[in-house]
């Protein structure tokens, strides 16, 4: 055990029960008998159900209140339970069935289904892809937003925190990283908050509320083990069946640091080796950040004029 290991691990599990805006469990929003357009959002890794608030001012700006948004959630990855707890192979199974039952259920109620996958969430989709039925795919349209690769490379920082703070869970290596804007230059990731204006609107937006972090120390924390984050990925990878032919708008951050400086023509051959039929937009902001409102609406927008796929 590292020399903090334990200050930090008791910070986390107690800060797993602090008031937070969008990180919680609320999986479903809008009136489903009266709603026209139904939405399905998957949560990337140690995501939650509730982070699609973050987008609704989007919704709320192109759609009134006429549509409805079914997060994907299981008590197993719960805001409420340590990440290191959610991600094995049996809670992720659990996880894809729950997406077929889900998509299956809207699709009784719905003729067109918009899925938002986040980041990592859409390896779960592309995983369980050929396991929904055909009359369900068919009335699909899917957004991926912050893109996420298919692999993660490890940083050489990992060893000072894992020094630092780390410990061994299940044969991977867990430790937690800061997240300063003070710290910004070495990782573009690590912000801690965006001042975002659009216009004649200004906003801060805090990662605190959006993303599984703690304080300590005066510094803004958060968990991770490259290791495991890259067996889910392969996990889902071994279980798909690629590219899938569902129309898809993709939304890609130009500084993101998850993808390591690659370039767009890198990125965009990761993207179709994934979907035969896409459309990428590129902005030039970092992974979290490219959420902002204004490119949510964007994607909306974009995905309300893609062609549902007739299987």
């Amino acid at each position: 055990m590292a020399l903090w290991t334990k200050q930090f691990k008791d910070h986390y599990l107690q800060s797993l029960q602090d008031y937070k805006s969008f990180y919680d469990d609320v999986h479903e929003y809008g009136n489903p008998d009266k709603a026209q357009r139904a939405f399905y959002f998957i949560p990337g890794f140690n995501g939650v159900a509730g982070q699609i608030r973050f987008a609704i001012p989007s919704f709320t700006a192109r759609y009134g209140c006429n549509f409805y948004i079914r997060s994907l959630h299981l008590d197993e990855f719960s805001a409420h339970k340590p990440t290191w707890d959610k991600y094995n192979a049996e809670n992720i199974d659990k996880k894809h069935q729950k997406i077929i039952v889900d998509l299956s259920e809207l699709s009784e109620r719905f003729d067109n289904i918009s899925i938002i996958a986040s980041s990592s969430g859409f390896y779960d989709f592309i995983a369980v892809a050929d396991q929904i039925p055909e009359s369900v795919m068919a009335k699909l349209r899917l957004a991926w937003v912050a893109c996420a690769p298919d692999c993660s490379e490890r940083s050489v920082w990992e060893p000072v925190f894992y020094r630092m703070n780390g410990f061994d869970y299940h044969s991977d290596q867990w430790f937690a990283y800061p997240n300063h804007n003070w710290i910004k230059c070495i990782n573009r990731e690590c912000s801690a908050n965006k001042k975002w204006q659009y216009g004649r609107q200004k906003k801060i937006f805090y990662k605190y509320d959006l993303e599984s972090r703690f304080y300590l120390g005066g510094v803004l924390w958060a968990y991770v083990s490259i290791t495991r984050y890259n067996w889910i990925i392969q996990y889902n990878i071994e279980k798909a069946g690629f590219p899938i032919d569902t129309p898809c708008v993709v939304l890609v951050a130009e500084k993101d640091g998850y993808w390591y400086g690659k370039s767009k023509q890198e990125i965009q051959t990761v993207i179709n080796r994934y979907l035969s039929s896409s459309k990428t937009l590129f902005r030039n902001t970092t992974h979290l950040w490219v959420t902002v409102p204004q490119n949510i609406t964007a994607v909306l927008e974009e995905v309300d004029n893609l062609p549902v796929n007739k299987c």
